[in-house]
């Protein structure tokens, strides 16, 4: 399937902007470009406070001398205006005036002589901000007003709804994370966003994160704007090639098509671009290593700067390259993370009539390893207690170190006919009952006496393997499956089994090589000139190249990759009545996604391994053969010992889309935002013949491939819509309430339908009722930020299908508040804190299959004589994988698991004048419970992060440690199904140290 783009000429564009060049304002015709109009609210006052508040809410650094200022007063101005009619307002009456240094710096001077005047560019005058610019007295007590580290949201964004507004006006929780707070922090993957943003705590999935939950649930990413493919966490999101991250709370504005409940993260690259919309001056760049604890080494660069040789042309360029290297070790053993990154941005003023090109390219190759913490009990994580043991049957029966799918069939054979929930190291137990058919609570669930059928066979034949006889003793029972059998697989060998302590950093839960590609590019042509009438036609690829080889034995060989194509226009009305502005936005895409991909299941390892047995060998996550599975990427032919693929599929959809907003306000003080969207999709999905199927037949001669493919085409609509009302009060106070209805797609994780969604209708619908206050407060120097939400997915019901029920979007219910709260009271200071709680709860109410350990079904402790443990319940089944069936609607298993309802996030930083200075960051996390069914709760967590940087000139170095007080905690499992049991283990105290020089 070939990528799809809507039909945009650039004469057509062309002749657009110049149809309606004459109902807007004319545009300034100079050699350089004019920045775009902001939202500008100066209060009247001291000079010195006015400007700055302008440098905050402009983005820019503002130079003066001290002595010049004083005492000199400054009107007040509000509105959406350029930056430079706001200087002419605050500067002129003083009479002093301005200038441009570079695009970030703009000094403040005496007036000069019409002499030396002469010739002058208003506007840009490159020069040195001490050298004699005026003709006046050179500058000597120097004073910078700015927000270096970019803590306050002083830059417009249009992340939110598409129109460039600042986060105070911005009916959305926004959270801004610049690339000056990453780097000054030690940021490197996603899960660091918790330190200092609200509402993205990420379950992990199998140890890496590549994507980001927001708000309990998983969110989609942006990268410039246009939604990236999900990023299953194959290859680690790398935060510092970004100059910003924006975070946003619920589904998106309609402008952006069909997205995920919780929310999205937007990347911004770093590119040739400065952020007051002009060019680099001059060529800067940096080069910076890093090593730390775990065998941690990266080195990355970048470097940028203007193309010169445009400016003898009459037009301005930019570009900007980053590059990075890793090869590191990480606190889970035998787990590596190497990455290589090439990133590289390139703007060009002028390429088509007044319409400018930014384009770029992102690539990115990761390699690592899955890690988890297996066998979890209450026991591990309180006191780091670990039931050690090794499996009792060998199901290497060829002796070629890995166990096939027939060997496993042969050497653990089930009862009856094979089933999705009847394999051999698989069994399915349902929920007990009272005499009444209603179910038990878990805590009395009956305890029954004795071990498997199966496992008495095998001592009875094999008595040495229970020297003492107490297992025997016991005489079959114990808790049946719903097969009626529990095969010998999934019992541990008694001569193995006892206590001992988990050294945390080994994780018998290994997946042996995740390998990742990514390459993302974009084409933009924007003509945003005249700040009345803009309009943008984005071109975006995104695709990714990966694979998991697991021997537990899951494995996957995907390729996806998606085209997009968005035109929008903005048009700010003219020939209003003066207490009304109204600015409107129109956007049309086409996005084509293809996601082909081979994978099969089991995973039966994840217990299977003894992390403490003296065999233990890094690389290998200590599998043993016995513990070692087949897996179809290594071999996938089942009469040489392998294990076949068991899905091979091919989907490809196509999004058509068409959204429209107004942004209304009245009398300056009320703002309305409304808008609507319109989505149509055509899906297939193909799942080819010769795939395997495990569940038919018996062990004696199991599973049959797929003669023949199996289909689905379908087609599905769905609207949008979005209101949006805030009003501003005294004190820079600004409530807001904003109601939406979105449409997101059905999709998996691997970006993939299957045919019973398409038959169903793969499109959904979320939900989100937000109500929030925003201030500006101290003159400017202090943010604030607090929301209550409601969002939800609302298009399903317990009658549903369980696999749209239980889609990757989720069908689920978060209640929430969250207060953020970040001040810069001097330049050279900065504090930031957030908190929040919430609760997600799944709706409709439906059970599923939760995985658990023995003792939680009703299996016994075995012990001796004297009453001490010889075989603990959970070793009857950690061969293998046991669950239990949740039954629907249990109101006490409504609350989704693992992200702690309770989260708090601080940071701070402190520079003195010498140039040293020093961080301070943390979280606290409340206790949460592993897993749906709350078999083990982990405790809260307080975790602090300090570090200490020194800056001379063109150098910097800095120190992080990271978990200072060596709090010891777990992270839960994506997904409540796995998590009762597999949780993972977070790094204890360990430290960072990073070299930088810039130029």
């Amino acid at each position: 399937m070939r990528c799809r783009t809507t039909k945009l000429i650039l004469v057509v564009l062309v002749a657009m902007r110049t149809a309606c060049a004459s109902a807007a304002a004319p545009a300034q015709t100079t050699a350089q470009q004019k920045p775009a109009d902001s939202e500008f609210q100066i209060a009247g006052g001291d000079l010195a406070d006015a400007l700055d508040r302008f440098g905050e809410q402009s983005g820019l650094q503002i130079v003066y001398e001290r002595a010049l200022i004083e005492g000199k007063q400054a009107p007040a101005v509000t509105g959406m205006m350029s930056a430079s009619h706001v200087l002419d307002q605050l500067v002129e009456p003083s009479g002093l005036e301005w200038a441009y240094v570079n695009d970030m710096t703009v000094v403040v001077r005496a007036r000069a002589s019409p002499a030396s005047r002469q010739g002058a560019v208003r506007g840009r005058v490159e020069q040195d901000v001490n050298a004699d610019v005026a003709g006046s007295t050179p500058l000597t007590d120097v004073h910078v007003i700015a927000d270096p580290r970019r803590v306050l949201p002083s830059e417009a964004s249009e992340s939110s709804f598409g129109f460039s507004k600042n986060l105070l006006d911005t009916p959305r929780a926004v959270s801004v994370v610049s690339q000056q707070t990453i780097d000054l922090f030690g940021l490197s993957a996603v899960e660091d966003l918790v330190r200092f943003a609200p509402g993205v705590y990420t379950t992990t999935r199998f140890g890496i994160q590549g994507s980001v939950d927001v708000r309990n649930v998983p969110a989609d990413t942006f990268f410039r704007g246009m939604k990236r493919l999900t990023l299953q966490g194959n290859g680690r999101s790398v935060l510092a090639a970004m100059d910003s991250i924006e975070v946003v709370g619920g589904p998106p504005s309609p402008i952006y098509g069909m997205g995920k409940i919780g929310g999205y993260t937007n990347m911004v690259p770093k590119s040739g671009r400065a952020a007051t919309g002009g060019y680099l001056t001059d060529t800067e760049g940096f080069a910076q290593i890093i090593k730390g604890s775990y065998g941690r080494s990266e080195g990355s660069f970048g470097i940028g700067g203007p193309f010169a040789l445009l400016n003898e042309f009459g037009s301005r360029g930019g570009y900007y390259v980053y590059g990075l290297l890793e090869d590191s070790g990480s606190y889970t053993d035998g787990v590596p993370i190497k990455q290589q990154v090439l990133q590289a941005a390139v703007s060009l003023d002028d390429v088509a009539g007044p319409f400018r090109l930014e384009t770029g390219v992102d690539y990115q190759n990761s390699q690592t390893s899955g890690a988890l913490t297996g066998r979890l009990t209450q026991a591990l994580v309180d006191s780091g207690r670990y039931i050690r043991g090794t499996p009792l049957a060998n199901l290497d029966l060829n002796g070629d170190g890995m166990i096939g799918f027939l060997e496993m069939q042969q050497a653990s054979a089930v009862l009856g006919g094979l089933s999705a929930n009847n394999q051999p190291l698989i069994q399915v137990w349902a929920w007990p009952r009272d005499a009444n058919g209603n179910p038990l609570p878990l805590n009395q669930f009956p305890k029954v006496q004795g071990i498997p059928q199966s496992m008495y066979n095998y001592l009875v034949a094999h008595p040495a393997a229970d020297p003492t006889g107490a297992l025997r003793a016991q005489g079959p029972g114990g808790p049946l499956p719903s097969s009626g059998y529990v095969p010998i697989g999934m019992v541990l060998d008694p001569r193995t089994v006892g206590f001992g302590t988990l050294d945390l950093r080994r994780a018998a839960a290994y997946e042996r090589d995740l390998r990742a590609q990514f390459l993302t590019a974009f084409a933009d042509l924007i003509d945003d000139e005249d700040p009345s009438f803009t309009m943008k036609n984005q071109m975006f690829f995104d695709g990714m190249r990966q694979y998991k080889v697991s021997n537990q034995p899951y494995a996957v060989d995907q390729s996806v990759y998606v085209c997009e194509d968005k035109f929008t226009v903005t048009r700010r009305l003219s020939g209003l009545p003066d207490w009304l502005k109204v600015n409107s936005l129109a956007s049309i895409n086409v996005r084509d996604t293809v996601s082909r991909g081979r994978y099969n299941l089991g995973d039966y390892g994840s217990s299977r391994t003894d992390a403490m047995a003296s065999t233990w060998v890094a690389s290998a996550g200590g599998m043993t053969p016995n513990t070692t599975f087949a897996n179809p990427i290594d071999n996938p032919d089942l009469a040489t010992g392998g294990f076949p693929w068991i899905a091979d599929y091919t989907t490809a959809y196509s999004e058509f889309g068409l959204g429209a907003l107004l942004d209304v306000d009245f009398a300056s003080a009320t703002n309305l935002i409304v808008g609507g969207r319109i989505d149509g999709s055509e899906a297939r999905n193909v799942d080819h013949a010769g795939r395997f199927d495990p569940t038919m037949g018996t062990s004696a001669n199991p599973g049959a491939f797929a003669p023949t493919d199996s289909s689905a085409r379908g087609w599905d609509h769905g609207t949008s819509w979005s209101v949006s009302l805030s009003q501003g009060l005294p004190g820079d106070i600004r409530p807001y309430l904003t109601l939406a209805n979105s449409s997101i797609v059905l999709d998996a994780n691997n970006n993939a339908l299957t045919n019973t969604i398409i038959k169903a209708g793969h499109m959904g619908s979320a939900q989100l009722e937000e109500l929030g206050i925003k201030g500006l407060w101290l003159d400017g120097k202090m943010f604030f930020t607090s929301a209550l939400y409601r969002q939800r997915r609302e298009d399903v019901s317990e009658n549903d299908d369980p696999t749209i029920i239980n889609a990757y979007p989720t069908s689920t219910v978060t209640r929430g508040g969250e207060v953020e709260l970040k001040w810069v009271p001097l330049r050279n200071l900065f504090a930031s804190v957030y908190a929040t709680r919430q609760i997600t709860k799944y709706d409709p109410n439906v059970g599923g299959l939760m995985l658990v350990d023995a003792r939680a079904l009703g299996f016994q402790d075995v012990t001796d004589a004297s009453g001490h443990v010889v075989y603990p319940a959970e070793a009857f089944l950690y061969g293998g994988r046991a669950y239990l069936q949740l039954p629907n609607n249990m109101p006490q298993y409504a609350t989704k698991q693992g992200n702690p309802p309770t989260q708090i996030g601080f940071a701070a930083t402190y520079q003195l004048r010498n140039g040293l200075g020093f961080t301070w960051s943390g979280n606290y996390f409340s206790s949460t419970c592993s897993g749906r069914l709350c078999l083990v709760r982990l405790p809260s967590a307080d975790v602090l992060n300090a570090g200490v940087f020194w800056e001379a000139g063109v150098w910097s170095a800095k120190l992080d440690v990271f978990n200072l007080t060596n709090a010891r905690y777990f992270r839960a499992r994506t997904g409540d199904t796995l998590g009762e049991v597999l949780p993972q283990a977070i790094p204890n105290r360990h430290w960072q140290l990073s070299l930088k020089a810039t130029f």
